[in-house]
């Protein structure tokens, strides 16, 4: 039978966050013939603000906390890369 202890350190336990989900949604916004590829979407599945917030900061390439509450923007070559973070869709989980 496994141990308490083993529970408290696994990191694929299931967890269940209450209140509000939220998604990270970027866009990569680039002129095609200036780098010669289309422009890119993202949408991350629902997870809790913290999560959602560390991930924009990954996305913009940031180390300091996120400011205000976006939308947030930070410059590629040939185009700009827009990132923001939106309630998920179905609300908190009941």
């Amino acid at each position: 039978m496994p141990s308490a202890d083993r529970f408290e350190n696994d990191s694929e336990q299931l967890e269940l966050t209450l209140g509000p989900l939220y998604v990270v949604t970027a866009e990569d916004r680039v002129s095609g013939p200036l780098t010669n590829r289309p422009p890119r979407r993202y949408r991350s599945p629902p997870q809790p603000l913290e999560d959602a917030r560390c991930l924009a900061l990954m996305l913009l390439d940031r180390s300091e906390e996120l400011a205000d509450d976006g939308p947030w923007r930070r410059p590629l070559p040939g185009g700009q890369r827009h990132v923001a973070i939106v309630i998920a869709p179905g609300g908190p989980i009941a």
